[in-house]
């Protein structure tokens, strides 16, 4: 007879976490536990999962991503290259990154 095994956290517990919540980030903001940081489309509370990454830096390229690819523009790979270090350079500024 083999032994099962149990995988992930006991059903009901929960994680010690806080939250950047930021405008320059809007609508999206960041959870972070001891492990990740959790990326959240705070307008949608049910289904707002986007990410979980490893690092900060990942999880604010990827908030960029959203926050670029959300204005619905077409751009010429210099144009899109442009906005994103913007953006970016926004963000990392405000968080000190």
């Amino acid at each position: 007879m083999s032994e099962k095994k149990s995988f992930g956290r006991v059903k009901g517990q929960t994680k010690n976490q806080s939250i950047i919540s930021d405008d320059l980030i809007s609508p999206y903001v960041i959870q972070v536990d001891e492990y990740s940081y959790t990326v959240m489309d705070s307008t949608k509370p049910t289904s707002g999962f986007m990410g979980s990454f490893t690092q900060l830096s990942s999880a604010i390229n990827k908030i960029v991503q959203y926050k670029i690819a959300g204005k619905k523009e077409t751009y010429s790979l210099n144009g899109f290259l442009t906005q994103y270090s913007e953006t970016k350079e926004k963000i990392e500024n405000a968080l000190s990154l």
